[in-house]
């Protein structure tokens, strides 16, 4: 069995015997192949496996963990706006991987930061910062599956979260307002609409920039 095939059957089995709900979307194409050589990975890690079996992966109706692209559904190629020299052009030396309903998102760092270069990086909504999980990607991976992704989002989920999350297409996400990082956000208060995963990120990135934490 090719160490690829391998690899992703192990990593499935250990979404078999999580606690959360994971659901694997499967309909892959051709390009993966494709996309692995351009981000220039092996088909043997668990990134390249992922990309290589899945159109992405939603944990807990919460997180959506990128794979291969499809005709509707945005996977590490669009979401990064690869080059043609696959070079991550969204976010400057940074390959976005996942992101969570709420506008928050995952990427590895390959320079855009000194410290933490190889790890997986969070950019949370309620601080407009990035941060340091100390993560390669296989171990993200195993975290999202075996971690407790309940305390990590403690103040980001209201009430009745799980009943709204799990009619939200993978390409959407939940607009709060107030924003989560304002001083006045309350989480079950606050107006929630349901918006183009993109927009709401914009939305986060230009108040960044505005309030001079960097260019993004």
């Amino acid at each position: 069995m090719p160490e690829s095939n391998k690899l992703w059957l192990e990593i499935k089995e250990m979404f078999k015997t999580s606690k959360i709900n994971i659901t694997i979307l499967d309909d892959t194409k051709s390009e993966n192949t494709k996309i692995c050589k351009l981000l220039k990975i092996s088909s043997a890690s668990a990134l390249g496996a992922i990309i290589l079996n899945t159109s992405g992966i939603i944990f807990d109706d919460w997180i959506r963990l990128y794979g291969n692209d499809t005709y509707d559904r945005k996977g590490i190629a669009k979401i990064n706006l690869l080059s043609e020299k696959g070079i991550p052009e969204k976010i400057k030396r940074m390959l976005i991987v996942a992101s969570d309903i709420v506008g928050g998102v995952f990427a590895i760092n390959s320079g855009k930061f000194n410290e933490g270069m190889g790890h997986v990086w969070y950019f949370a909504p309620d601080t407009l910062d990035w941060e340091d999980l100390g993560l390669g990607y296989s171990e993200f991976v195993a975290w999202l599956a075996k971690g407790n992704i309940d305390e990590f989002y403690h103040s980001m989920r209201w009430n009745n979260w799980r009943e709204y999350s799990k009619n939200i297409e993978f390409d959407k996400g939940v607009l709060l307002y107030p924003f989560l990082w304002s001083k006045e956000m309350d989480i079950e208060s606050a107006s929630k609409s349901i918006v183009p995963f993109e927009e709401l990120f914009g939305i986060n990135l230009a108040y960044r920039k505005k309030f001079n934490f960097g260019d993004q």
